[in-house]
């Protein structure tokens, strides 16, 4: 990490003394203009800070949580009166909030996933749907966020 940032000085003593030469400018403005675009490249392209790996990290946790929240969804109304009217693709934007093009995204990543199966316009949970349903149930029981209070039976 050293080495690197020795470089990347260097770089920028030498890149700014070249702009300061090409454009008649201050020696230290063009270093110092230098070190600021290194610093403008590295505040987005850093891999683990940088704002494009945080903007690629949010969206895939937003997909996490929105086949999680499929699959809970699912599970509640799973062996209920209105099971049918829950599972219906049509539904989940109205129920869950989402774009009609979101909940498709979703639906398509967690069948692919193989956490439900689609037929007929409705899903039906698979076993590994049901037990990641079950362990986010006994995660959130654990945290103290969801219980029997909530109409979400604590037994899938």
């Amino acid at each position: 990490m050293i080495g690197l940032t020795a470089v990347i000085g260097a770089a920028g003593a030498l890149g700014g003394y070249a702009l300061a030469v090409a454009v008649d400018a201050s020696i230290a403005g063009a270093m110092a203009t230098i070190a600021g675009l290194f610093f403008g490249l590295a505040l987005v392209f850093s891999p683990t800070h940088g704002a494009l790996a945080r903007a690629l990290r949010l969206r895939r946790q937003r997909a996490q949580f929105a086949g999680e929240t499929l699959v809970m969804h699912l599970a509640t109304h799973e062996h209920t009166a209105e099971a049918h009217a829950e599972s219906a693709v049509a539904h989940l934007s109205e129920e869950l909030r989402w774009t009609p093009a979101f909940a498709q995204q979703t639906v398509e990543r967690a069948v692919r996933s193989g956490l439900v199966t689609h037929t007929d316009g409705h899903l039906t949970l698979t076993e590994a749907g049901r037990d990641l349903a079950q362990s986010g149930l006994q995660r959130d029981q654990a945290r103290g966020d969801i219980g029997t209070t909530h109409g979400i039976p604590l037994e899938l």
